[in-house]
């Protein structure tokens, strides 16, 4: 890995997101549009702990895109990591975010869509990782396929639980965003999961999934 930026220009760039933990900026990498992914300091921890942490998480995010395109599941080359600098330089993915399309979907081509959601879910889970963040926002159809982004929440787990975290979130990002089509688009994200994870596994999951529901349906709030 590299622990220099080098040509970067992202100070220059425009603020995509500005988040928490980190600002995301699209810019130019020699010469390729690119985004910086920024881990920021935060003053409220002592420095040496904001350091380590800023650290680890930009190494473990780049890992877990590389482990992702191991897992077949299309997500952005990396062109820079700078360790020190907590930055991870990648390509800008150019397409439509999933959340943007949904409401311009034929069922037909909602189906193909969130079959292929499924699916990736599904690899990326028979691969021992979680996404974390696992939204119509973070995913971007370019050219037909479905580009994962966003793993700075990603971890290495084979633990059921996680894996059926991952789709509550996603269920609750459709019932909540996109409550037209959720059922239908449910249906296939499920359809697309099993035909990768199997039957047995997918129920496991599914049950799971409606454990997690229940906890929170009777989780009291003091």
């Amino acid at each position: 890995m590299s622990t220099s930026l080098g040509a970067t220009e992202y100070s220059r760039g425009r603020l995509l997101y500005k988040g928490a933990e980190a600002d995301v900026v699209l810019g130019k990498w020699q010469g390729l549009d690119a985004v910086f992914k920024v881990r920021k300091p935060l003053t409220y921890r002592l420095r040496v702990l904001d350091e380590t942490i800023r650290r680890q998480r930009t190494v473990r995010e780049a890992e877990m895109i590389h482990l992702a395109k191991r897992a077949d599941v299309p997500s952005p080359f990396i062109y820079n990591v700078d360790v020190p600098a907590a930055t991870i330089v990648m390509e800008f993915v150019r397409g439509d975010r999933v959340k943007d399309l949904v409401p311009s979907l034929t069922t037909s081509q909602l189906d193909r869509v969130f079959s292929e959601f499924g699916m990736a879910a599904a690899k990326l889970h028979g691969s021992g990782i979680m996404h974390g963040d696992l939204t119509t926002a973070n995913v971007v159809r370019r050219d037909s396929v479905l580009v994962f982004i966003d793993f700075g929440l990603a971890v290495r787990t084979n633990r059921l639980e996680d894996h059926a975290v991952d789709l509550r979130l996603i269920k609750e990002t459709l019932v909540g965003a996109h409550s037209d089509a959720s059922a239908r688009a449910l249906e296939a994200l499920y359809r697309g999961y099993g035909s990768v994870a199997g039957q047995a596994r997918t129920r496991a999951v599914l049950k799971q999934l409606q454990s997690i529901e229940r906890r929170g349906r009777y989780a009291r709030v003091t």
